[in-house]
């Protein structure tokens, strides 16, 4: 029976449904519009430095296990396979021929460390050490990118907010230049006063262009920061953000740097590599020392040159004379009877050979390699210990700099509000003395471009105070919060 066009369709439509639902479960939902805590938590997860900074604590992790494993005996089994032709020992008869032979061994061996002057215990020790630091460097990349967010999300709002001012100043203009026209065409005002609104509704419009366009900018470029595959369907939120509580500054920036430096990945990953690097010193110290180890063996042989023995059968031959008489003396002697080369299997179970035995290795000379690693363990142990003091300095510097930073972003914030609220009094001032005519176009246009000015001031100190003393709040708890 045959299926009708109709019902054809509704099949091959229902199939391609379910293959694109079933697509749509294995990918990941995307927020229609992205908070801060929703760009933080795919940068952790989709950020490349964040993946590297993983995949190298995965690395550290299979070192220290690999370490831990080493304490165990190994165990090989090796194979050789040889064709042999002229003059050679047959490794199974032991005998010397010149006829072409094949023969086959097998090895199953073992080599246990019991002792190799603590290299050992040491390696695990330090492989430990390089995974925490390993851990906390993939800890203090999570930080780094989420503070990096965190001032790329805070510049997409600053840089709406000034375009929301240069969309107010184009409507404002705009209004003045419809009532404006108006009174041109009632002969109230002369025709230079539109056309002066007319050029400064072109600046505004342009203001708005690049502002927006400002907006669109840092959109992408957050969008590119969270490797985001189609940065046009990106979109963040407005959230209406409280000014941050100013009492952190009270706090001492020493203070600030003595929580902070017990709290830091960076630093703790700087303190675990001192300790790899105390570890490593010990590692190359065991070179100095004996090392003991257990070794077994179990081995077989085959050669195609075994006769395979079915059986034997007694015959006489001629053995001499006697001396006196010069009769003819015979002895009987077993000869073995033979039927091709003897079996693999039964070579293999013959040929067994076990060898159980002790290895010691007392090193005396060796070319001053030990030394000089040894010379470079110690090296490599002040490097870190540099490098640790060399966090804390850089640490120590950018607390004091982010501490003096926030004051200033505080008192220019503050100097930007009563700016703004200035400015914002004397335009509402110029604007009802130029709706009466007792202001010209030129006073009322500066004092309109003022409170821009001022508004876009308040607006970049305002993001820049809440973000300094942002910094300064993760300093102290490691954590980024807006």
């Amino acid at each position: 029976m045959g299926h009708s066009p109709n019902m054809e369709k509704s099949i091959l439509s229902f199939f391609l449904f379910f293959l694109s639902a079933f697509g749509l479960m294995g990918q990941s939902t995307m927020p229609d519009v992205w908070t801060l805590q929703d760009c933080i938590s795919h940068a952790f997860e989709n950020n490349i430095t964040v993946q590297q900074a993983q995949l190298r604590a995965e690395i550290a992790e299979n070192n220290l296990q690999t370490a831990r494993y080493d304490y165990l005996p190994n165990l090989n089994l090796g194979n050789n396979l040889f064709w042999n032709f002229g003059l050679n020992i047959d490794p199974v008869t032991n005998q010397i021929s010149r006829q072409s032979r094949q023969t086959v061994n097998f090895q199953l061996s073992s080599n246990w460390t019991i002792y190799n002057g603590g290299a050992k215990y040491n390696t695990i020790a330090q492989r430990n050490h390089d995974l925490k630091a390993a851990q906390y460097d993939y800890e203090a990349a999570r930080n780094d990118i989420g503070l990096l967010v965190a001032s790329n999300y805070l510049q997409i709002l600053l840089n709406k907010e000034i375009a929301a001012v240069a969309r107010e100043q184009l409507r404002i203009t705009d209004l003045q230049l419809k009532r404006t026209d108006k009174l041109v065409k009632a002969g109230t005002l002369p025709e230079g006063e539109r056309l002066q609104l007319e050029a400064q509704l072109a600046r505004d419009q342009q203001n708005k262009i690049a502002t927006e366009n400002a907006v669109t900018l840092s959109r992408l470029q957050l969008a590119n920061l969270l490797q985001l595959e189609d940065p046009e369907q990106f979109s963040v939120g407005s959230p209406q953000l409280t000014l941050p509580d100013p009492t952190i500054l009270n706090r001492p920036a020493n203070n600030v740097y003595e929580v902070a430096v017990e709290k830091q990945a960076n630093i703790r990953a700087a303190e675990m590599r001192v300790l790899s690097g105390e570890e490593s010193v010990d590692v190359a110290f065991s070179g100095f020392l004996p090392t003991l180890s257990l070794i077994g063996q179990v081995g077989t042989n085959y050669s195609d040159q075994i006769p395979n023995i079915t059986g034997s059968e007694d015959a006489v031959i001629p053995f001499g004379f006697v001396g006196t008489t010069n009769d003819p003396v015979f002895i009987t002697q077993s000869i073995p009877q033979t039927d091709g080369v003897k079996p693999f299997g039964d070579q293999v179970s013959d040929n067994l050979n076990e060898v159980v035995g002790l290895s010691l290795n007392i090193p005396i000379f060796n070319r001053r390699a030990v030394s000089n690693n040894l010379q470079n363990a110690k090296i490599n142990a002040d490097l870190s210990r540099l490098g640790l003091e060399q966090a804390k300095n850089d640490l120590r510097q950018t607390i004091f700099r982010a501490h003096a930073d926030a004051k200033a972003a505080k008192l220019q914030f503050e100097a930007a509000t009563k700016s703004v609220n200035a400015n914002q009094k004397a335009f509402d001032y110029a604007r009802q003395r130029f709706e009466v005519g007792a202001l010209n176009q030129v006073d009322f246009e500066t004092a309109k471009n003022n409170l821009a000015a001022a508004q876009s001031q308040y607006s970049q100190a305002k993001y820049d105070y809440i973000f300094k003393i942002k910094v300064l709040e993760f300093y102290l708890t490691n954590q980024v919060n807006l």
